[in-house]
């Protein structure tokens, strides 16, 4: 008896017999397992969001575009959207024209202007309160509208001359809403560096507004040569 308890003393411990836990190189192994998981998954998930993004960009400006629609069907006056390329930024605000002409010449929306010899010509296209009828709009932040065609027609050309000034400043070619529906014909891009472009794009006789996938990036002339 005194002899098998001394062997059962000295006997190796069976794994099933170790207390819980895991060893330090159990331990470690799983650690860099996790690690090499680690380094494999946070690139692409990375990508992802960046993806993510721009798109939501895209999105963003699509959506202006269908606000500024209704607002111009709803009010029955052209709205216009401006850009500030190499920004993030745009601007919504209506256009008062020939239509208008009481509230442009008196600002009161009252018939005394007209009742005392206004003039329609000296009225039409005028811009009354821009700024409080203004509303500016920022993309995600890491965007960027890089590039920015919109088809001018005869119906735009007298609003596009007015405010043809006003790239001087920065805000670009207008997009216009107009009360019927209808809009201008234009192709924004945005862009985030380093992952990738969409084109937003907005057909004038329906007035219906895509976004693309994302894109990449097309090499500059200069990148290639």
């Amino acid at each position: 008896m005194c002899f098998l308890n001394r062997w059962q003393t000295n006997a190796p411990m069976r794994r099933s017999d170790r207390p819980g836990g895991f060893t330090i190189v159990e331990l470690l192994l799983a650690l860099a397992i996790l690690v090499t998981l680690a380094a494999m998954v946070i690139p692409s998930f990375t990508g992802l969001l960046a993806d993510r993004r721009v798109l939501r960009a895209g999105d963003q400006m699509r959506v202006e575009f269908m606000q500024a629609r209704l607002s111009a069907m709803r009010s029955g006056r052209t709205y216009m959207v401006q850009l500030s390329t190499e920004t993030h930024q745009l601007r919504i605000r209506p256009w008062v024209d020939a239509s208008d002409m009481t509230e442009a010449l008196d600002q009161t929306g009252g018939s005394a202007a007209l009742l005392t010899g206004g003039n329609a010509m000296v009225a039409s296209m005028q811009d009354v309160d821009v700024t409080s009828k203004a509303r500016e709009v920022d993309l995600p932040e890491g965007v960027a509208i890089t590039s920015l065609n919109v088809q001018s027609s005869q119906r735009s050309f007298m609003i596009e001359s007015q405010v043809q000034a006003e790239a001087a400043i920065g805000w670009g070619q207008p997009i216009l809403f107009y009360p019927d529906g209808t809009t201008s014909t234009a192709a924004v891009t945005v862009t985030s560096e380093g992952v990738g472009q969409v084109i937003i794009l907005l057909r004038g006789l329906t007035g219906e507004a895509t976004v693309t996938d994302v894109l990449p990036i097309p090499e500059t002339a200069g990148a290639t040569g």
